[in-house]
């Protein structure tokens, strides 16, 4: 038998949402069955899966270790352990992002900004190794691989949330310096949109600024 008490991180998900994410290699129709005949429960209780978790929840699971061990695999964040961090409390983080890499991985190998605060928050206690296979923390904007500058990271769920609820409110502000070619005789500030030009031709398309 496995018990877990719900920690202030992983508070806010729907209790299905974090039973996939520890028993990870396990089929959806597998937690459900096992939820049906409450050899899953949230508090004592048969659960359905739709329940959101509070902070203190406690949720057993009636399994042998073996099959524990079967559905549940852990995959450490793989980084070079270099993070520069600007700002940080209980809830987020807020990191420099050098050029050439990337915000979120692409491919299963690539080693992202994502893996780094993973590693940082590990190094430091902040995050376990338990605790990262019901939560795990990520960047909640985006910059190319070849752009710097500030990337926010959601330390726990509820700052990740808070954090996309801003951007997408636009009530976090967001400015870009870029290298000019020529001779600025003047200050300026120039506003503008980026869009992209498509041709006929993908290798022609460009990005210019209307």
């Amino acid at each position: 038998m496995k018990q877990f008490t719900v920690t202030q991180a992983e508070a806010g998900q729907r209790l299905d949402k974090f039973l996939g994410k520890y028993l990870n290699k396990a089929p959806k129709s597998f937690l459900y069955k096992m939820m049906r005949k409450k050899n899953i429960t949230l508090n004592g209780k048969k659960a359905a899966g739709s329940e959101k978790l509070v902070s203190g929840d406690e949720i057993k699971l009636f399994f042998s270790d073996e099959t524990i061990e079967k559905f549940s695999e852990l995959q450490l964040p793989k980084a070079q352990g270099k993070l520069s961090v600007i700002y940080e409390d209980e809830h987020i983080l807020l990191v420099n992002k050098p050029e050439g890499i990337l915000s979120q991985k692409a491919e299963a190998d690539d080693i992202s900004m994502v893996e780094e605060a993973q590693r940082y928050l590990l190094n430091n206690g902040a995050v376990t190794e338990e605790s990262l296979r019901t939560f795990r923390p990520s960047v909640v904007n985006r910059l190319d691989r070849n752009t710097s500058g500030i990337l926010a990271v959601g330390k726990d769920l509820a700052g990740a949330q808070e954090l996309s609820r801003l951007f997408k409110e636009r009530s976090l502000h967001k400015y870009y310096y870029c290298l000019v070619k020529g001779q600025v005789k003047e200050k300026a500030r120039i506003k503008g949109y980026l869009c992209l030009l498509y041709t006929s031709d993908a290798a022609d398309d460009r990005i210019s600024v209307d």
